[in-house]
């Protein structure tokens, strides 16, 4: 991959967001690239050319970055101004020398399957190819359970009862749905995974489908007033009621990661997620 054109993409919420995209912006410019720096993820589209995002801020500012990058074809460096930094790439202190490995040829991309989401609404206007990196939630805005009927290829599989389900992609599977009982996927894997929020059963389990087929959900209220709510990545959030049905199917396009050396995702739960840790004492 040659580099040319570089694209910071800055969250002014975080404090040191800002001094290391102007740190960065310098050491790019000493190599001779091409820079821009933005705050507004929906204007990376505006940048033609761009060979590279690096994204400052937390996960959320990546997952952001992921979703616009992926149509364009743009991989994404995440660098962790935030807390977690589950999909960061590196620390903010470690970016100057992230980059000098990819300049250097010594990277890896990562690519990761996206959920698209269609809201089908009966008599209003439908939402379309809504795009989701780690999970899309259906869940109640009242507090009590409700049904969802579960659908594919035009039949009704199940229905579930409780406080909704989260349907993740696999690199989403240790985020809400791992927080709600959900096992760890590999993030390769080609599927997507659905996990029963707090459901009126003690029989119901997470379930693992096929990411190429179309899955359905449609509420079913027993109050009309009653409501729901869908949220794409707990970023974008669309109100659901009795009639109307959220269709979810794997992306037409992926988002990509890169980072420096390899990368190695039970590396990653360790660091991160402390797994397979215990205390010896």
């Amino acid at each position: 991959m040659k580099l040319r054109q570089v694209l910071l993409v800055c969250n002014p919420s975080q404090p040191n967001a800002a001094q290391t995209a102007q740190r960065l912006a310098d050491f790019l410019c000493k190599k001779g690239l091409s820079c821009q720096t933005i705050q507004d993820y929906h204007l990376i589209s505006r940048y033609p050319g761009t060979d590279l995002c690096v994204s400052l801020g937390g996960d959320g500012t990546t997952l952001r970055c992921a979703r616009e990058t992926a149509p364009l074809g743009i991989p994404v460096l995440a660098v962790n101004c935030g807390s977690l930094g589950f999909l960061s790439a590196c620390e903010e202190k470690d970016a100057p020398a992230c980059l000098e490995h990819i300049l250097d040829g010594h990277f890896q991309i990562t690519r990761r399957l996206l959920l698209c989401a269609d809201i089908e609404r009966a008599g209003q206007k439908s939402v379309r190819q809504l795009l989701a990196f780690n999970d899309c939630v259906i869940k109640t805005l009242q507090p009590r359970a409700f049904s969802l009927r579960f659908l594919a290829r035009g039949l009704e599989l199940k229905r579930y009862y409780g406080d909704g389900v989260i349907i993740s992609t696999p690199a989403g599977s240790t985020a809400y749905s791992l927080a709600a009982g959900g096992p760890i996927v590999e993030p390769d894997l080609n599927t997507f995974l659905i996990t029963p929020l707090c459901p009126h059963s003690l029989t119901e389990r997470p379930l693992l489908v096929r990411a190429d087929e179309a899955w359905e959900f449609a509420p079913l209220f027993k109050n009309q007033e009653d409501r729901a709510i869908v949220s794409l990545d707990g970023q974008g959030n669309y109100e659901l009621k009795n009639a109307d049905r959220v269709i979810l199917r794997r992306a037409a396009h992926e988002a990509q990661l890169i980072c420096a050396g390899n990368f190695d995702f039970f590396t990653r739960l360790r660091d991160k997620l402390e797994w397979g840790e215990r205390d010896a004492s």
